[in-house]
């Protein structure tokens, strides 16, 4: 058994979205490799460890997967503290989970108090038969949204989790390690 490094960074990153949006199953997709077909709601944050190699360095992801049900917004607010970096996520066969999307991006920079990189995912494209939100929109929202960057994904196939947990990583890296001591406008 080869010995795993010890990180030298950890990184909090934090998942959110409304419920049924898929983070859940985004995170087991990436962590675990799998999908489950059944859905239970996140009780309030599910915290998962994933530790990854990055040009040479080690990294320790902690995923919060925060509960994006109703009856959690009263304390919602308490999980971002202490992010590094955020995965904003919604389905792109439900508009509202869209447009909702502005209320998060809300209540993370009143909470967090500083700038910190995102991405925007829309999540269960392998439904394209009942697709209601367009790559146009989401991408015209990422650039008026400073995200760092806008993927399609499907937790249920994989398309694309991957690269949006590995360019969050890096986006951390880099924001928290600045090159040229150029300041990044996230949110």
């Amino acid at each position: 058994m080869v010995d795993q490094p010890t990180p030298r960074y950890f990184f909090k990153i934090s998942v959110v979205g409304d419920k049924a949006v898929g983070k859940t199953a985004l995170i087991d997709r990436y962590v675990n490799r799998k999908f489950e077909e059944d859905y239970i709601s996140t009780m309030g944050v599910n915290i998962t460890i994933k530790d990854i190699t990055s040009d040479e360095n080690y990294i320790q992801l902690m995923l919060w997967d925060i509960g994006g049900s109703e009856k959690w917004m009263n304390v919602r607010n308490m999980f971002y503290k202490g992010t590094n970096g955020i995965i904003l996520v919604y389905d792109v066969t439900r508009p509202a989970t869209f447009l909702n999307v502005t209320h998060y991006l809300q209540d993370m920079e009143e909470t967090i108090q500083k700038k910190v990189p995102f991405i925007l995912i829309g999540n269960k494209v392998d439904l394209e038969d009942i697709r209601k939100i367009t790559t146009k929109n989401a991408e015209e929202l990422m650039k008026t949204s400073n995200a760092v960057a806008y993927f399609e994904t499907s937790a249920k196939t994989g398309d694309n989790v991957e690269s949006a947990f590995q360019l969050i990583a890096e986006a951390v890296f880099n924001s928290l390690n600045p090159q040229g001591g150029e300041e990044k406008d996230f949110i």
